[in-house]
């Protein structure tokens, strides 16, 4: 009777399995060492995140005219770039202000949004206040606190100034009994100018007697 054949020496057994198993671990070692250095050249060429910075936003729905308090507002972190101008950036910097215009949940919240406290709220370093009173009376119902404006002279001619801010609106005058508009002073507005600008303003109106009468337009911030 014939002998069944032996396996050959090295084709099978734990030393072959051994080695099979050697193989795949260096495959696989080499395969996360490569994985790793495609990650570390993703990682060494993408650029650093922008850096954030604090922005006070709506915390809810606040409807046009209220007067906010601290559950309406809170503190928010954006990229640097995409914050807007005139920024808060706490609670503190809007509580117990009034908004001018409805703000909607996350929307940030400027010093441009809010009623001025006073004419001179938020004047900034190097500028100055001036009233002037607008040629035309009902142009005042187009211009609000924080809107941008261009000065011309009343008689016409070239721009006086073209990036005054306007801080504050003289009211609407009020009827009076009989229905008719009561006799009042004419509406004009408090402006933000640069002292040059003022000058130019004063200058133009020829005169430091009496009201200056000038003519204001709302223009793109």
């Amino acid at each position: 009777m014939s002998r069944p054949a032996r396996p050959l020496p090295g084709l099978t057994g734990p030393g072959r399995r051994a080695r099979w198993r050697r193989r795949v671990l260096r495959r696989v070692l080499s395969a996360t060492l490569a994985a790793t250095a495609v990650l570390l050249v993703v990682l060494e060429l993408r650029p650093p995140p922008e850096p954030v910075i604090p922005v006070l936003v709506a915390a809810r729905d606040v409807p046009a005219g209220a007067v906010l308090a601290d559950a309406d507002l809170r503190v928010d972190h954006v990229p640097r770039g995409a914050a807007q101008p005139g920024r808060l950036t706490t609670v503190s910097d809007a509580v117990d202000r009034r908004v001018g215009a409805a703000l909607a949940r996350g929307e940030s919240v400027t010093a441009s949004r809010l009623v001025p406290r006073g004419a001179l709220d938020g004047l900034p370093a190097g500028r100055v206040a001036l009233h002037v009173v607008s040629a035309d009376p009902a142009a005042v119902d187009l211009l609000s606190p924080g809107l941008s404006a261009r000065v011309y002279p009343s008689v016409g001619g070239p721009p006086l100034a073209l990036g005054a801010t306007v801080l504050a609106a003289d009211p609407a005058p009020s009827r009076g009994g009989t229905g008719g508009l009561t006799d009042a002073a004419p509406r004009g507005v408090v402006l933000s100018l640069t002292p040059d600008e003022a000058d130019a303003v004063l200058a133009g109106h020829g005169s430091l007697e009496g009201p200056v009468t000038v003519t204001v337009v709302a223009a793109p911030g």
